[in-house]
Parts: structure tokens; sequence; C-alpha cells
């Protein structure tokens, strides 16, 4: 069936391309030796994966991990997903709550690096206030 993505891009070129590479790949915009190439499991680069799913209206989540349509018209938006659903989301998922966690860490990191400026600034201020303070101010200019 759909198990890798080298059998969805396979999937493609029969349904946009009546299963001819030339046709698929002047649609999309690259060679047709890089579309066999696909097919027969060299690994497509980022760009191309756009191109399949802005050009053709694919959805990116099938294309990538086989879960769901193919199309993006045959999404049902209001449907939930469910990891009991799909065994296949759930390494899906794993990988951006992975991502999720480095960039928690990083909001943390970056609070506590504000916290630190911040306190800073009031340390600076309040020097600043003191040195005003404490400023000669008896001088008076002679004008005249």
């Amino acid at each position: 069936m759909n198990e890798t993505i080298h059998d969805r891009i396979g999937a493609l070129v029969q349904e946009y391309g009546n299963g001819k590479n030339t046709v698929f790949a002047n649609k999309i915009g690259v060679s047709e030796g890089n579309i066999r190439g696909y097919i027969k499991g060299i690994m497509p680069k980022a760009d191309v994966l756009e191109k399949i799913v802005r050009i053709l209206d694919v959805n990116a989540m099938w294309l990538l991990t086989g879960i769901g349509h193919m199309r993006v018209s045959n999404l049902d938006i209001n449907a939930p997903v469910l990891v009991s659903d799909n065994d296949k989301l759930a390494p899906v998922l794993q990988q951006f709550d992975v991502f999720i966690q480095k960039k928690d860490a990083q909001i943390v990191q970056q609070a506590e690096e504000i916290g630190r400026l911040r306190e800073r600034i009031a340390q600076m201020q309040q020097r600043f206030e003191k040195n005003a303070t404490n400023a000669n101010t008896d001088t008076i200019a002679n004008v005249g």
C-alpha cells in the first residue's frame, strides 16, 4: 500500500501523472529522473515536498506519514485525530513533543535572562537617581 514516502510519491504519480513520471515531474517542476529516484528510495528534499504539497494541493501529513487523506480537499477539519485511531501518529506526536520541550527550555532560559536584565536595569536606575540626588546644585551661573 502506501507504507513509505516513496510509495506515496508513486501513488501521486498514478493520480496526478496518469502513471507517468514525466507528466508528474513536469507538473511540479522537477526532472523525471528525480521522480524515478524518489519512487526507488531516494529521499526527496524539502523543496520538492513543498512543491508537491503546494502545487498539487496534497495533504502534507499524508505525504510525510501516510496519515489521513491524499488531497487537502478531502480533509475534515472538524474530525478529531486520536492516537488510538492510528498507530502511525504516535511517533509523529512524540517528535512534536520533543520539539516543544526544547522550545519550552529555551523560553525558560530566556525568561531567566530577562529577569536578570531587569534587575540590572533597576540597579542602574537606582545608581543614576542616587548620583542625580547627590549632584552639586549650589553653583549659580553668572549671566552678564
